[in-house]
């Protein structure tokens, strides 16, 4: 019995699933030496192989330099590029939507048509966060711009100052419920399904056929890499 317990161990995946309580999150990191590319001295890289529900096993990274004080966040599939692309349209409408896991691939454009927000596909590495991680992000981004540009052009801080006022009143629904939309040609973008298995009244998620282009930005010019 002891032997089969053993066997049992040792052809456990080395993929946990995603845990966010201290003693499992704290086990399963990993953690090594690595150059910083802001200063190029020795920064420290923590490393968490994981996975999340409904999803695939997933690289989740985090750099921070001690000596500037740069930092880099990002998560990569452990998987190869999916077969096909994959959009996801949600009706965000409470609090708990807000809260909804996201994974955004390199490749993956995001959009909230109702305020003309958008984020283009390969301006950012991939994280993982939720819709109002995104919407912080973006409030904090453009608030931290608003001062720089405040001497230099200060006409641009007036607009870029009302478009942080209309995040803010987006992610209290003052604006009323609004749509997200996640469309990656690598199929490597996810938004929880809260009540998965079963179907997500307010999301549709549609998988398609990459065009020629696609396939060329992924850096597919075979079926190597595909699932």
């Amino acid at each position: 019995m002891v032997e089969q317990k053993d066997s049992m161990t040792k052809s456990r995946t080395i993929f946990n699933d995603l845990d966010a309580s201290e003693e499992n999150f704290d086990s399963g990191i990993t953690e090594v030496d690595s150059v910083c590319m802001s200063c190029f001295k020795n920064g420290r890289t923590k490393l968490m192989l994981t996975r999340i529900p409904f999803y695939r096993d997933v690289v989740i990274s985090s750099f921070a330099c001690d000596h500037c004080h740069y930092v880099n966040n990002g998560i990569e599939s452990a998987n190869r590029i999916q077969a096909n692309g994959v959009r996801y349209k949600l009706i965000v409408s409470d609090p708990k939507d807000l809260n909804r896991e996201l994974v955004k691939s390199d490749f993956a454009l995001f959009k909230i048509p109702l305020v003309n927000f958008e984020i283009p596909e390969g301006t950012q590495k991939g994280y993982l966060t939720t819709i109002e991680g995104i919407i912080d992000r973006v409030i904090t981004n453009l608030e931290a711009d608003i001062e720089l540009r405040k001497e230099i052009d200060p006409d641009s801080c007036v607009k870029i100052a009302d478009f942080v006022q209309k995040m803010r009143d987006l992610k209290d629904f003052k604006l009323g419920n609004f749509e997200v939309i996640l469309d990656d040609p690598s199929g490597d973008s996810f938004i929880e399904n809260r009540i998965a298995p079963a179907k997500d009244p307010k999301m549709s998620v549609n998988f398609y056929k990459r065009t020629v282009e696609q396939n060329e930005m992924l850096g597919l010019n075979n079926d190597e890499n595909i699932v």
